[in-house]
C-alpha cells in the first residue's frame, strides 16, 4: 500500500466522521458541531495532501522566498574561484582570493595552486613562516582544508599550552604563528 493510498483513506475516515459529528450536533447537542470542526479541517489536509497540491504549493513558495542556504553557499564558493582565476589571469599575487584560501570559513585551502601559489609557499610571510612551514608544523598535507587545520590546531594548543602539564612555551608559539599564516 503506498504512501498516497493511505493518506486518502484517512482522509475519506475523517470525512466520514466529519458527517456523522455534524448529523449528531444537529440531532443530538449543538457541542459536537465544534467537534466536527477539527476532524473537517483535518480531512480537508489530508486531502490537500493525497491530491499533491500541499507539494506544489511549498515548491511554489520555495521558489518565490529564493535560494536555500546550501545554494547560496555553492553560489558563494563559485564566486571566490571566479575572483581567484581573475588575480591568477592577472598576475596579482599577495590577496587572499589569489592565494587559493578561504581563510576560518574552511573550503578551498591549498586547491587549484599555481606556480604563483608555489612561490608564495617559499616566500616568507609577514609572519616569518611560509605556509609550507606552517603546513609542516601542524603535521597537515598543503591540501587540508579549514576545518582540519582549526581541528588540528586546537587540539596541539591544548596539549602544548604553557599552563598545561606537557606545556612548551616556545613550541606554542610557532604553532600559534603557524595557524595565523594558514588563517591570513
Amino acid at each position: 500500500m503506498t504512501n498516497r493510498t493511505v493518506v486518502v483513506g484517512l482522509a475519506a475516515t475523517f470525512v466520514g466522521l466529519t458527517a456523522l459529528l455534524v448529523v449528531a450536533g444537529v440531532v443530538v447537542n449543538p457541542l459536537l458541531l465544534a467537534v466536527a470542526v477539527p476532524f473537517g479541517a483535518a480531512a480537508y489536509l489530508m486531502w490537500f495532501h493525497a491530491s499533491g497540491r500541499l507539494r506544489e504549493r511549498v515548491r511554489r513558495e520555495a521558489d518565490r522566498l529564493g535560494p536555500t542556504e546550501r545554494e547560496r553557499a555553492e553560489q558563494r564558493a563559485r564566486a571566490a574561484e571566479n575572483r581567484r582565476d581573475t588575480y591568477r589571469t592577472a598576475g596579482v599575487s599577495g590577496s587572499r582570493s589569489a592565494s587559493g584560501t578561504t581563510g576560518a570559513r574552511g573550503g578551498t585551502r591549498g586547491r587549484n595552486r599555481t606556480a604563483a601559489g608555489d612561490a608564495r609557499d617559499r616566500a616568507p610571510s609577514t609572519h616569518g613562516m611560509s605556509e609550507r612551514e606552517a603546513y609542516a608544523t601542524l603535521d597537515l598535507d598543503p591540501s587540508a582544508d579549514g576545518e582540519t587545520v582549526r581541528s588540528t590546531y586546537r587540539e596541539r594548543a591544548k596539549r602544548l599550552h604553557p599552563d598545561g602539564e606537557d606545556g612548551d612555551e616556545e613550541a606554542f608559539k610557532e604553532l600559534n604563528r603557524a595557524y595565523e599564516v594558514l588563517t591570513d
